[in-house]
Parts: C-alpha cells; sequence; structure tokens
C-alpha cells in the first residue's frame, strides 16, 4: 500500500475539486453502497439497504468505455498511476451520516479469465477533507486528506466509513492495470 500526499499539482487538483465539489456536476443515485452485478467480475454483495451514495462514472469497460464528458479532466492522475490498462473511474460522494458507518468490505479484485493481468491495482483519491477514512480489513486505516491518494493492490478487502464533519464524503476510486 503507497499513500501519497498532495498527488496533484494545486492547480490540477483545483479544477478537480471545484468540479466534484461544485453544482455543476450530474450525480446519480446509487440505492446501497455495494450491490453485486452478476457480470461485474466484483468481489462484492449487497450490504447496507439503509446507506446509499450518489456516482458519477467517468469509465467502465464494461459499459463500453468513456461515459463522461469530463473524462479528459482525469488524463493527468492515469498517467501518473502508469496506468496500461484501465477497467473503472466512479466517482463517489456519500452524504453525512450520525454516526460513522462502513459501506461493506470488498475487493476491486476482476478476473484473469474476464482479460485483466495479475498486477491489478485501485487507487482512491480524495477530494474533500473529513473525518471519514478508508479501512483495510487486514489493518489499516486513511484517513481522508484533501488531494490525498492510496494505491493498493486490487484484491485486498477494503471498506469506505461515512463522515459525520462534513456534508459529503468524496472520493474517485481508479481501478486498473498495471
Amino acid at each position: 500500500m503507497k499513500i501519497i500526499d498532495n498527488f496533484l499539482p494545486d492547480n490540477y487538483f483545483k479544477q478537480i475539486e471545484n468540479l466534484l465539489m461544485g453544482q455543476s456536476l450530474s450525480w446519480y443515485w446509487n440505492d446501497g453502497i455495494l450491490n453485486h452485478t452478476s457480470n461485474s467480475g466484483f468481489a462484492y454483495s449487497f450490504v447496507a439497504s439503509d446507506l446509499y451514495q450518489f456516482v458519477h462514472i467517468l469509465y467502465n469497460v464494461d459499459r463500453g468505455g468513456i461515459n463522461s464528458n469530463y473524462y479528459p479532466l482525469f488524463d493527468i492522475v492515469q498517467k501518473k498511476l502508469g496506468v496500461k490498462r484501465l477497467d473503472r473511474i466512479k466517482i463517489n460522494l456519500n452524504p453525512k451520516t450520525v454516526f460513522h458507518r462502513k459501506s461493506g468490505f470488498h475487493t476491486d479484485q476482476r478476473s484473469v479469465s474476464e482479460g485483466f493481468g495479475l498486477h491489478q491495482k485501485t487507487a482512491i483519491f480524495y477530494i474533500n477533507t473529513n473525518n471519514g477514512w478508508t479501512e483495510f480489513k487486514k489493518g489499516g486505516k486513511v484517513k481522508n486528506i484533501a488531494n490525498r491518494i492510496v494505491i493498493f493492490d486490487s484484491n485486498l478487502e477494503h471498506t469506505g466509513v461515512t463522515c459525520t464533519d462534513k456534508k459529503r464524503r468524496v472520493v474517485i476510486n481508479f481501478n486498473y492495470d498495471i
């Protein structure tokens, strides 16, 4: 696992932050945090019926690739990550909760039979600072700090944890091969 603070130069980060924390991006309702789709390949299942989130999918190989006009804004992140094959880029917005809530442990690992390599990575890029975090089942927490990224093997079980001190927790998930 690798944690990098101040991942992007300030001018690039501000562009992304302004878009995602502003009012012009379209957000789409997810009636639950984790849900299993039979052909998705991701190793998770529906967890909490009372938790929900808003998402914006920038890229999904299962949906034909680019899904958003904002996709080019994230080229710099992919270059810095050394992406060889992109699987998915998904922006999550989790509303504030009264108590910290875990979304459910899961992995982002895809099978080699689906055409994905053995060196799959997940990167979680934090857009706003809040008291939420990412927790790893085998131990460890990464606090939500703006312009921080955590990079890890996609087979590591992890969960997002909601914030209680800000209106929302916003992260971008990158799933890719290196």
